[in-house]
Parts: C-alpha cells; sequence; structure tokens
C-alpha cells in the first residue's frame, strides 16, 4: 500500500519552483545569444517571447516534469500530453484574441505568417508520439492539412480526459487557413534537460575562457535576477533589447576578459578552537585582542581564510600561476621585514617591545597587497599578513621566531 502523503507535501511548491527557474534560465540562454536589433521579454507575450530584425516574432512556451522514467531521465512528451495541447491551446487563443484586434480571420493569418511558435520542454522526444510525425508529414509535405486536421478530430473524440479534450477542440475552432499556418510554423525543443550547462555554453561562445565561465554565469544571474525584479517592482514589462544588454550586462564579460581576479566571499565553517591558532596566539601576547574576545578572533580568521582560498581557487583554475602566488608572499614578507627592522633597529626593554609590537600590526595593516597587478581588499591583505603570522614566516615581537617557531 502506497504510503499517504502528508498535506504539506500535496501543496508543496518544488515543482513549480523548479518550473519558473526553467522558464528563466532559458530566458537567460535567449539573451546571451539576442543579435543586434533583437529584443527579448518574459511573460510579456508568452512565456519567453522573441522580437527579430525581419519583422518576425516567436512565441515560446515552457513545459517542465519532474516525473522520470526509469533510467532517469524525464518522460516522455505523448500524443495525448496536457503539456503539449495546453501550450497548442494557449497559442491558438492568443491567435484568435479579440481584445488584440484579432477576431476576423484575415487579422488572425496576418499575426500568424508573422510568428513562429516554440514548445520548449525537458521532456523527451517520442517517436511514437502522433502528433509530433503528422507535424512532420505536414512540413515534408507527405500529408496535406486535410489529413492532419482529421487526426486531429479523431484524437477529440478518442480521449476521455475532459480538460485535454477542451484544449483540443480550441484547436479546432480556428479556421483551416489559420490553422494550417500555424502549424507549419510550429516547432519543438525537446529533451532541453541541461539549461544551465546551455547557459554556460553560450557565454564560452562569447569567447571566455572555460576557467572564467561559472564567474560570469554568477555574475550574469545576478544581474539579470535583480533587474528582473526592480522592473517588476516599478510594475514595468520584462523586456531587454540588444543594446539594453549591452548596457547593463557587459560588465559580467568585461570583467572575465581583462583578466580581473573575482573574489569570492568566505561563507564556510571556522576552526573550532579560534584561540589555539598561532596568528591569535601572537595577537593576544601583544595585547591586540584578548583571550576571551572571541568575535575578534573569528572577524580575523575570516579574513584569513577568504584570502587563502581565493588564492588557492585562482591558482586551481589556472588564474594565477604559482611564480605569482610566490611574488605576493614575498612582498608581504618584504613589507613585515622592512617595518620590523625599522622598529626593532635598535636595543629595546620589554616594555618598548610590547608597544613596537602593536606598531608593527598597525602599520602593515594599513598595508594593500598586490597580487598579479590586481590590488586586494584590506581585509584580504591583512588575511596575508594573519596566514604568514600563523604558519609562522613572520610575528610581532621581537622575539617572535623562539616563542612561535617550532
Amino acid at each position: 500500500m502506497a504510503a499517504e502523503m502528508q498535506h504539506t507535501d500535496k501543496t508543496g511548491a518544488a515543482d513549480k519552483s523548479i518550473g519558473f527557474d526553467f522558464q528563466y534560465y532559458y530566458f537567460l540562454w535567449r539573451l546571451l545569444n539576442l543579435k543586434t536589433n533583437e529584443t527579448i521579454g518574459l511573460e510579456v507575450m508568452d512565456d519567453v517571447h522573441t522580437e527579430l530584425t525581419n519583422n518576425r516574432q516567436i512565441l515560446i512556451q515552457l513545459k517542465h516534469t519532474i516525473q522520470n522514467k526509469a533510467d532517469g531521465s524525464p518522460i516522455n512528451i505523448t500524443t495525448l500530453d496536457s503539456d503539449l495541447w495546453k501550450s497548442f491551446s494557449n497559442w491558438s487563443k492568443v491567435i484568435s484574441d479579440p481584445v488584440a484586434n484579432r477576431k476576423e480571420e484575415k487579422q488572425q493569418l496576418e499575426f500568424v505568417n508573422k510568428t513562429d511558435f516554440l514548445l520548449v520542454s525537458n521532456k523527451s522526444e517520442n517517436e511514437k508520439n502522433k502528433i509530433l510525425l503528422l507535424l512532420k508529414e505536414l512540413r515534408d509535405g507527405s500529408k496535406s492539412f486535410d489529413e492532419i486536421k482529421t487526426e486531429i478530430q479523431s484524437l477529440h473524440g478518442l480521449t476521455q480526459d475532459e480538460t485535454i479534450k477542451a484544449y483540443i477542440g480550441d484547436i479546432l475552432v480556428l479556421s483551416d487557413a489559420v490553422a494550417e499556418c500555424f502549424f507549419r510554423n510550429l516547432s519543438f525543443d525537446l529533451g532541453c534537460d541541461d539549461i544551465i550547462g546551455k547557459c554556460k555554453t553560450a557565454i564560452k561562445e562569447h569567447k571566455i575562457d572555460a576557467s572564467k565561465v561559472d564567474d560570469v554565469f554568477h555574475c550574469l544571474d545576478s544581474r539579470v535576477r535583480s533587474e528582473n525584479f526592480s522592473i517588476i517592482k516599478n510594475k514595468q514589462k520584462i523586456i531587454f533589447s540588444f543594446d539594453d544588454v549591452l548596457l547593463k550586462f557587459r560588465k559580467c564579460f568585461d570583467q572575465a576578459r581583462n583578466g580581473t581576479l573575482t573574489i569570492t566571499k568566505f561563507t564556510g565553517n571556522l576552526p573550532d578552537l579560534l584561540e589555539s591558532q598561532v596568528f591569535i596566539q601572537q595577537l593576544i601576547e601583544i595585547q591586540d585582542i584578548k583571550k576571551d574576545d572571541i568575535e575578534s578572533m573569528a572577524k580575523f580568521t575570516r579574513c584569513l581564510l577568504q584570502m587563502q582560498n581565493n588564492i588557492d581557487d585562482w591558482y586551481q583554475s589556472g588564474n594565477l600561476t604559482l611564480s605569482e602566488v610566490e611574488a605576493f608572499k614575498n612582498e608581504a614578507k618584504v613589507k613585515w621585514e622592512n617595518e620590523y627592522r625599522s622598529l626593532y633597529r635598535k636595543d629595546c626593554s620589554e616594555e618598548e617591545i610590547a608597544d613596537k609590537a602593536v606598531q608593527l600590526l598597525d602599520a602593515l595593516r594599513k598595508e594593500t597587497l598586490i597580487l598579479a597587478t590586481q590590488e586586494m581588499p584590506t581585509d584580504m591583505s591583512n588575511g596575508q599578513f594573519y596566514h604568514l603570522s600563523n604558519v609562522p614566516e613572520i610575528g610581532w615581537h621581537k622575539d617572535w621566531e623562539g616563542k612561535y617557531k617550532k
């Protein structure tokens, strides 16, 4: 006996959410492929629409399923598939919309003749799907529209599903001339499952190095979502021209092309015993922080980890060479050494050493380090000095080596 579903499971929006995301990422992919003088819209004329330069337009319906076959791939699209006929029904109502001045056949034909209709789904193509086969035969001339219409009327009579019957009925009320033109301008993009992968491929085709594709994708994703939110908030329609895309989103590509290192914020876990870190022990000794100042310990540790994690990521992705990493480390050590020698050149008492140690730390906290020609933020520059004092290769007390270097 099948387990009963909880009410929250029945009303959960996960399947709807992924459907919206599928629509958004398809829109993003189309936006990435936009050409001069073209425009793209999200939920304006259709789920997604594109207006082309030759006075043509593409209306796009997107259908996503979370149902899978035994092999884990999305289910096939069937002859009497609800998504299939719902899309056809939606388009038939757009074509014959009296509010848009398309009540008469003449206006409907003018609209359909300049419009391409595209159904996009992650559902798989199915050789047994009679509708897909009939439309192919219509386009290659092996079947007339009259034969197609007869088959559709037969399906209308055969189905027991009243909803699908109504969808098919919406198509059958169109005039033959309009319906034939509609079907000839109808196409499918099925098995469209890895839509994020398609977006990343499109980014790469903009001549972006493979190591930078993810950075550009995340930048674009964030900026486009923010822009869409602002547009909707202002009660406007989400429509972008080619020039809009250049103006609003080009910076994501420029950052990748000019060699700028993209900084990733540290969001990971901190070490369990913050106070046991060597660099923290050094800071406690010179009374920069107190033994119970966990907040400062955490803050400084985040600086250290953000700097080191980014260096590791940049090196692993090929954005930094080993020589650049070593040069960065050596430059930080030279800056420390110059300050250290300046302060501890003469003999000094233990009390003076305590003051000079804090002066040394304060001076280096004001430094901004350069990595591969790019200036690092102050907190990350601080993080590099914290890292070196944690290894430890530098220190603040005059006798830091005897105290901390094992």
